[in-house]
């Protein structure tokens, strides 16, 4: 009769403005997520009022970021398959109640009977959808992991794109109060006869054409902006409440990056990576799910069997009946359903050569495009130097008025361009720290990492 208790059903309705007000509470100031961060061991969390570095936003991310609550909930859910499965086929008990029509001149018409059902799995059937359900629970898992890696990724990805937007959109506004004062200066040419129409028109587009390159930076700036903000879970006003420590993020990147290449970390990452990357192992645990499959359908070659007793009372006649029940197998059927799952399981193994395929040239590209990113970066750096010196004896000139300030301006503009070329390998190399990060699935950019335990 335990088996009959009933659970009550609760309905719970969604009410948006509930939403929104739980919304409103996810901010960086929230007393929850102060004791979180407060939780944290082994990493130094700065506090949030100073500015945000890459260490706060991946502790907002873990902390509110949406998608990676529906993972773990979905792996919850699915973890409770392995509870499910191991039920045996449930049990049936019946009544009968019947009436005859006296033909036979019997004491009574009314017949009364209780009949039973208790099915008997072969095969190990039940131990085979176990290890299904544990093999589900740990690609689930392993999804989970790989939902909360690429929210990361995306944050990272966003937030060093976001520092150097920043660094060209001053870059820019150097630029555009230059060409300002070089069509000032030609507007007042072309007044007083100096300059043609054609020099003024020219001066005028350049600055249309700069003024026009700082509102995209801007609004990219805006955009990406909010991918951080939805990544780390809270509203965008929220986030700017205080600055992104942007020269704090791309300074320690490039500490990190000089560590990795120097001391050749590579060469140890590449032989762990096949036991690291997150979609491999999800892969692993679908070829295992595919090979369980597998042996079920084997499995369900011998068919399961049935008993049934039932005892009948014909108000004098006391019947009892046992009865054995069986499917009768479909050979040809067994066949197609056999076949088909030994190619989904060769489809699955295919699908792990892949995998380690690109694993194999991901991490041989990591150090040549390193490589290359430090060399550019070097040849940057001197380049910048040199323009620097540039500047240096043009504005000497100025200063000894062997230059005007027409000339001034436009030499300062065609500058301005070794300043992106710096800011491109700069952004060239310290990527690599999100790449590395892509490539191998493991802490480079911040070690902050929060994952949930498969039994928890």
């Amino acid at each position: 009769m335990a088996g009959c208790q009933l659970i009550s059903y609760s309905d719970k309705e969604i009410d948006l403005a509930e939403i929104k007000e739980k919304i409103d509470d996810q901010t960086p100031n929230a007393p929850s997520f102060q004791d979180f961060i407060s939780s944290i061991d082994d990493i130094n969390i700065q506090p949030i009022d100073k500015g945000w570095d890459i260490n706060s936003l991946l502790a907002a991310l873990y902390f509110f970021n949406t998608q990676i609550k529906i993972a773990e909930k979905d792996y919850q859910s699915t973890k409770s398959n392995e509870v499910i499965a191991k039920f045996r086929p449930q049990s049936s008990i019946g009544l009968e109640i019947g009436s005859g029509n006296n033909a036979n001149d019997d004491i009574s018409k009314d017949i009364a009977g209780l009949n039973l059902l208790f099915p008997f799995e072969t095969a190990n059937k039940r131990l085979i959808r176990y290890e299904i359900a544990l093999n589900t629970s740990q690609s689930s898992y392993e999804k989970y992991r790989l939902v909360s890696w690429n929210e990361r990724l995306k944050l990272i990805n966003a937030t060093i794109q976001y520092a150097f937007q920043i660094k060209k959109i001053q870059v820019i506004k150097n630029e555009l109060i230059s060409k300002q004062a070089i069509y000032n200066m030609s507007l007042r040419r072309f007044e007083n006869g100096i300059n043609d129409q054609l020099s003024l028109q020219q001066a005028k587009l350049d600055l249309q054409a700069a003024e026009n390159k700082l509102k995209n930076l801007q609004l990219e700036q805006i955009n990406l902006r909010k991918s951080i903000a939805q990544a780390t879970g809270v509203r965008v006003n929220f986030l700017e409440k205080n600055p992104i420590l942007t020269d704090n993020i791309i300074d320690s990147l490039l500490t990190e990056i000089g560590n990795f290449h120097q001391n050749q970390l590579y060469q140890q990452w590449n032989e762990e990576a096949s036991l690291i990357r997150i979609d491999l192992r999800k892969s692993l645990a679908d070829y295992a799910i595919s090979e369980a499959g597998l042996k079920l359908e084997v499995a369900k070659q011998y068919p399961d069997i049935q008993f049934n007793p039932a005892y009948l009372y014909d108000f004098g006649d006391k019947i009892w009946t046992l009865g054995i029940t069986s499917l009768i197998p479909n050979i040809e059927k067994n066949k197609a359903l056999i076949s088909r799952a030994e190619k989904i399981r060769e489809a699955e193994a295919t699908r792990i050569m892949d995998l380690q395929l690109q694993l194999v040239n991901d991490t041989d590209n990591v150090v040549l495009i390193l490589n290359q990113a430090q060399e550019k970066f070097e040849n940057a750096k001197n380049l910048l130097s040199e323009k620097e010196n540039l500047l240096s004896s043009i504005q000497k000139k100025y200063s000894q008025g062997l230059l005007s300030r027409y000339e001034l301006e436009k030499e300062k503009i065609k500058l301005y361009e070794i300043d992106y070329i710096y800011l491109d390998s700069l952004y060239n190399l310290v990527i690599n720290g999100y790449e590395i990060e892509k490539t191998y699935h493991k802490p480079f950019v911040s070690k902050l990492i929060i994952e949930k335990q498969p039994n928890e």
